[in-house]
């Protein structure tokens, strides 16, 4: 591994430090291509709070976001390739997911 992806994969990493976006993180893992309003209500959070946190994980290349317009736009987030080998690595086995759940509502 480089340098470079040590750096990025450590970035991911912190970013995920934060209870709030590793929440977001965990919801858009099960749910790919949620969107903004809805991801809010699931993890409760309010929407300007949620922007800053989905900005975070936007910077760390593990969350993207898309626009879709049908009667208004509506943005859409999933995880990135990053990001899915990531939620791979922290959700591997069904007993860990279990507990790292139980952990973060804590």
């Amino acid at each position: 591994m480089s340098i470079e992806e040590v750096r990025r994969r450590l970035q991911a990493y912190r970013a995920l430090g934060n209870g709030v976006r590793l929440n977001a993180f965990l919801e858009i893992s099960r749910r790919p291509g949620v969107s903004f309003n809805s991801l809010s209500r699931k993890i409760g959070v309010e929407r300007g709070l949620l922007a800053y946190h989905l900005a975070v994980l936007k910077a760390a290349g593990i969350v993207k976001v898309s626009y879709e317009r049908r009667s208004r736009q509506t943005s859409k987030y999933e995880l990135t390739p990053e990001g899915e080998k990531l939620a791979q690595e922290l959700c591997s086995g069904g007993r860990r997911t279990s507990r790292l759940k139980k952990r973060v509502n804590k």
